[in-house]
């Protein structure tokens, strides 16, 4: 017999549902006397369009692997049933951190066996009308009702923490605010680290876009407030860590989308930018292309793409947008840089992509385009340049 909500030893146990309340609670069965064996309980928590759920463990112990294989705890950042959602897996006695979803859903999944019990976990949710934890790879934050006018009298933070040896990089899109001398009204104020402590960065209103931020460490914190009258759009940026965000500046290389070849995450936003000196120019290729596929209706690549831009920024022209197992020809940037920019949404992932480049040198005018490798092979393609490797 397998229960509705959970099983144990062929007995029904009370755990799991839907929960769609504002905030709430969860914890294993039992709580806080010792979880059962061999339980399987799944929660999937659904709070307002426009929210996110914030998730805070109040207590936490499960039984210890290295990898773990036993009794466990998994977050997805939406559905469960989509891996490229799982935000991380967790068991022993260190509790996880903070969560915040990038949308109005986040799931948690509780699996014990048959050896072995502790006393569980608690772990609370609540509606996040704005500011946050948040993990990912890549992310993006706005304004409160983006890119309707924002409310007034707001004040959201947003702390990002990537891993150890990644550094955060804050770009922003779209930027309009009440404006005035000293950004004393609304603003948004830029820490290199999780607190107001740290270094400020920068504070910023009005119409024009803050330059790209990188920081110095692993965290970023951003801190967006109103005051009691006139508004305006609002903003809306995406971060990202050295693990979504490269700059190649070697002559030949290659790189591949994040967890490549297992499934890349969900709600990411990659860049990977070419650049090398002055006179060169690059071919691309793409060895390997396992995306979601093109939208059935619209024959586009809505849902999951790679695209390719003829320089360093997504105004520059766009040479293409590939997804599903789509094959891409070889490209050959006009000038010395190339912009490729990996965008998932929240459902469904795959294997992701490979990719390898090469940088060449304009030696002879008038002739088609010439690689020539370190083994003297070439690759033809049409062209006005002679492109010698070095």
């Amino acid at each position: 017999q397998i229960c509705e909500l959970g099983k144990c030893n062929n007995l029904c146990v009370k755990c799991g549902g839907i929960l769609s309340a504002p905030s709430g609670n969860i914890s294993s069965p039992n709580f806080p006397s010792l979880y059962p064996y061999n339980t399987d309980c799944s929660w999937l928590i659904v709070v307002a369009e426009g929210s996110s759920v914030l998730l805070t463990f109040h207590y936490f112990d499960l039984e210890y692997h290295a990898n773990c294989a036993y009794d466990y705890i998994k977050i997805y950042n939406g559905i469960s049933e989509d891996e490229g959602n799982l935000l991380g897996t967790f068991c022993g006695d260190i509790s996880p951190p903070q969560f915040t979803s990038s949308w109005n859903v986040m799931s948690i999944i509780f699996h014990s066996d048959r050896h072995v019990a502790y006393r569980g976990f608690s772990v609370g949710y609540r509606k996040d009308m704005c500011g946050g934890v948040l993990t990912g790879l890549s992310g993006v934050i706005s304004s409160p009702g983006y890119p309707q006018e924002y409310s007034n009298n707001a004040d959201c933070s947003w702390a990002i923490h990537v891993s150890n040896t990644s550094v955060v990089t804050l770009a922003f899109l779209d930027f309009q605010l009440e404006n005035n001398e000293g950004c004393n009204f609304d603003f948004v104020a830029l820490f290199d680290g999780p607190t107001v402590t740290h270094r400020h960065l920068g504070k910023y209103c009005g119409a024009d876009k803050p330059p790209n931020i990188v920081t110095t460490s692993n965290q970023l914190l951003v801190v967006f407030k109103s005051d009691f009258n006139i508004g305006g759009r609002g903003f809306k940026a995406y971060y990202y860590s050295g693990e979504c965000q490269q700059v190649l500046s070697a002559v030949s290389g290659n790189f591949s989308s994040p967890h490549f070849p297992s499934v890349y995450p969900n709600n990411i936003n990659c860049h990977w930018s070419i650049t090398l000196a002055a006179g060169y120019r690059i071919k691309l290729f793409f060895p390997v292309m396992d995306m979601e596929d093109r939208n059935s209706l619209s024959d586009e690549c809505d849902y999951d793409s790679v695209a390719v831009y003829d320089g360093d920024s997504q105004t520059d022209t766009l040479l293409g947008r590939w997804c599903g197992r789509e094959h891409p020809p070889s490209l050959i940037s006009k000038a010395n840089k190339l912009l490729v920019v990996l965008s998932t949404d929240r459902n469904e992932a795959h294997r992701g992509f490979s990719a390898s480049y090469l940088g060449g040198k304009c030696s002879v005018c008038g002739h088609p385009i010439q690689f020539q490798n370190k083994r003297k092979s070439h690759l033809q393609s049409t062209g006005m340049l002679n492109l010698l490797i070095l």
